[in-house]
């Protein structure tokens, strides 16, 4: 995402704008796309403010229909289990599929009306793995399957490689045969 444009910027834009300088002009000059120029440009004319409008940010309220976010949100008090991929399959038998929201939109659902079990039971915590440091300690088996040759051949191999020096250990190509 773009940074945002600075309060100085807008305001000269604006002041640009309003001396009689087309956008376009605006826009090379002060090295900004020419949608920027006239994103503010049109922002200033509709609300006279250069400030960003952030009350419409975040909305809060349900964009879809009430009845379908009502109806997501029973089938999982319904079905704890049920996740949001099941429970749109279920929506779309009672709605039309066109109109239902994305499974990203029903997790918000749930969340917002809380009716998500969080179980911290399921979280595994996993081990730390150490690599090799010293040479030796540890070996890197790496398989490479179906490469083809510039021949047309398709050949794998194996390599086997020391991850405390990074030496390569070995190699073996499948099926043996030399490369010219």
């Amino acid at each position: 995402m773009p940074a945002a444009i600075g309060m100085r910027e807008r305001r000269e834009i604006i002041e640009r704008r309003a001396k009689g300088a087309s956008m376009a002009q605006i826009a090379r000059e002060m090295r900004m796309s020419y949608a920027t120029v006239r994103q503010i440009w049109g922002f200033y004319q509709k609300h006279q403010q250069l400030e960003p409008h952030y009350e419409a940010c975040g909305r809060r309220e349900v964009r879809k229909e009430a009845p379908m976010y009502e109806s997501a949100v029973a089938l999982k008090q319904a079905h704890p289990t049920w996740g949001a991929g099941l429970i749109w399959t279920e929506l779309s038998q009672r709605f039309a599929e066109a109109g239902l929201p994305s499974h990203r939109t029903l997790q918000r659902w749930f969340h917002r009306a809380g009716v998500v079990e969080v179980d911290n039971k399921t979280v595994v915590k996993r081990p730390v793995l150490q690599r090799g440091e010293k040479a030796h300690e540890v070996w890197a088996v790496d398989a490479k399957e179906s490469i083809r040759l510039a021949n047309g051949t398709y050949v794998s191999w194996l390599a086997i490689s020391d991850e405390g020096s990074g030496a390569m250990l070995d190699a073996r190509l499948f099926p043996p045969k030399t490369l010219e």
